[in-house]
């Protein structure tokens, strides 16, 4: 399991030490869940989720909405996985007994967990921006709080 959070925090610098430890300390309380998904032996897309009032981002927090912290597919593989992971959420998510999903996403770019279109594409309701960013060299985009009631 190290490998997803090595993945959603890039896998270098300071904050990967500070995402590794908040990751294993989180997965000893229960707090953290996720998927991986493996093609060719190769793990090739992640997801992660925690409860909402776990969540680091200034977002709305109570016990029945889970947070998406982050979805990755890699860029090395021709097929993107993530809708496959996102079913899976959503079916623990039940399981677990949360009644909706969110997750923040780049408006256009592939940072933060974006683009948005695919989680619109996905069920998920665009609840509109929520912070404007710089994203890496992309730029100027929109992060957006997307939801899904299940």
């Amino acid at each position: 399991m190290k490998h997803a959070c090595l993945v959603c925090a890039n896998g270098i610098g300071d904050g990967t030490e500070s995402k590794i430890d908040w990751y294993e300390r989180s997965r000893r309380n229960g707090v953290v869940f996720g998927f991986v998904s493996f093609a060719e032996g190769k793990p090739v897309a992640l997801v992660e989720v925690i409860p909402s009032l776990n969540s680091p981002y200034p977002i709305s927090k109570d016990q029945s909405t889970a947070f998406i912290t982050c979805v990755y597919s890699s860029p090395d593989s021709r097929y993107d996985y993530r809708g496959e992971l996102i079913e899976s959420v959503l079916e623990e998510c039940r399981k677990l007994g949360f009644s909706r999903v969110e997750v923040l996403s780049g408006e256009v770019s592939p940072f933060l967990n974006g683009p948005a279109s695919f989680f619109v594409e996905n069920g998920f309701s665009n609840l509109g921006t929520v912070a404007r960013s710089v994203v890496m060299l992309s730029g100027i985009d929109n992060f957006v709080l997307l939801a899904k009631d299940l």
